[in-house]
């Protein structure tokens, strides 16, 4: 979860940032972390899987009482998932409460679940279709939110089928569906990561990109998904079967091997995309949207927009292990961690992603990695999540 910061008053520490994280061991933790202290504080952890927690997605943050109210708290729908092929949604309020040591207080309501396997059981023409692994896991989340908010979020799931699944969360989280799902990798997809893309006069396009184990990137178009006759999605194979997503509009072979980070940022010029992978190596790409002209439709329906690589560029050794996190900070500025315990700065620009400088961190195995600005005190924070959680503050 990218971490959002409260502001307990003068009793308490004028800034935290609260964290979520999940691991093996089944169970996902709130944590308090102030900025002043260097502390962490556990508030509360939510124990609703069978097996290991793999993959975290965070929407709809706010305050408690609405955006009017001056009351320090927020709130978040939280989705989680990981092994059995299993997934839960559940709602997070923090309010202050003094009487604890981090002057911090943590609700949470379980909203919904999904399951795979029961979902299979009922379908009626189960007889039909080969059943799902019931050791299917899914390995990366990304919330993809639509226009208008009211028809609810999209979640996309990486999974070790080979499929990228798309959910719809309706009811404020409620209820969880199974919508679509494509096996255009045929492999293991190790990550997903939404995006939209904004032009003016021209309707709000949202993105999603997912990589796979052979390191191919693919990008999806899922504006129109839920309109209706949509040619994003094509009819199921079989009956009772999800919708098939439709071909993506752009494939990238960016690695020889699997992909373990992925981010992208707005630019001028479209959208920089960066990308690490087992072997340590980075590639860093200009992706360019092309929107067809409304006029340019035929029988009402709206057309794809034409997605093209302008630059594009590689570091081969850029770690000495996978790399495991990557967060694209400014046009000119990355960071990426890797399985080797360094923290890296990369320059941006014309040409190729140029060292700036690096330093260790005493996390092993580090799986994720995390970025937010914080105040111009306390510059930037990085939250590497491994066997352990280490915080760093840099400043440009």
């Amino acid at each position: 979860m990218q971490p959002e910061d409260l502001e307990p008053g003068s009793e308490g520490p004028s800034l935290i940032d609260v964290v979520i994280t999940c691991s093996e061991d089944t169970t996902i933790c709130v944590l308090a972390l102030p900025t002043a202290t260097g502390s962490a504080h556990a508030l509360t952890a939510v124990c609703n899987h069978i097996s290991s927690v793999r993959a975290l997605a965070v929407w709809g943050v706010g305050t408690p009482a609405g955006p009017q109210d001056p009351r320090p708290g927020l709130t978040a729908h939280v989705v989680s998932a990981g092994g059995r092929a299993e997934m839960h949604c559940f709602n997070i309020m923090v309010t202050l409460d003094p009487s604890t040591p981090s002057r911090l207080a943590c609700h949470v309501m379980h909203l919904a679940s999904h399951r795979l396997d029961e979902d299979w059981d009922c379908q009626r023409s189960r007889r039909r279709m080969v059943k799902v692994d019931p050791e299917t896991r899914y390995m990366c989340l990304a919330v993809c939110e639509l226009d208008p908010p009211d028809l609810g979020p999209l979640v996309a799931a990486a999974c070790s089928d080979g499929a990228v699944r798309l959910f719809h969360l309706q009811d404020s989280g409620r209820r969880l569906q199974l919508l679509a799902e494509t096996f255009h990798h045929q492999r293991c997809v190790l990550k997903v990561h939404s995006f939209t893309h904004q032009t003016p006069n021209q309707r709000r396009r949202l993105l999603l990109c997912s990589a796979a184990t052979d390191g191919s990137l693919a990008f999806w178009d899922l504006t129109t998904v839920l309109d209706h006759g949509s040619a994003a999605l094509e009819p199921p194979a079989e009956p009772g079967l999800p919708s098939r997503l439709g071909p993506p509009c752009l494939t990238v072979q960016a690695h020889s091997c699997g992909v373990n980070s992925l981010h992208t940022l707005p630019t001028r010029e479209g959208h920089l995309v960066a990308s690490g992978s087992e072997d340590g190596s980075l590639h860093v790409f200009v992706l360019a949207v092309e929107l067809p002209e409304q006029h340019e439709a035929v029988g009402g329906a709206e057309l794809a927009p034409q997605l093209h690589v302008l630059e594009e560029h590689s570091v081969p050794c850029a770690h000495a292990a996978h790399v495991t996190g990557l967060h694209i900070l400014s046009p000119s500025l990355m960071v990426s961690a890797s399985i080797d315990q360094r923290l890296t700065f990369w320059r941006l620009g014309h040409g190729e992603p140029t060292f700036i400088n690096s330093t260790v961190y005493h996390v092993p195995d580090v799986a994720d990695m995390a970025c937010w600005p914080v105040s111009p005190e306390f510059g930037h924070r990085c939250a590497l999540g491994g066997q352990g959680l280490e915080v760093y503050n840099w400043y440009d």
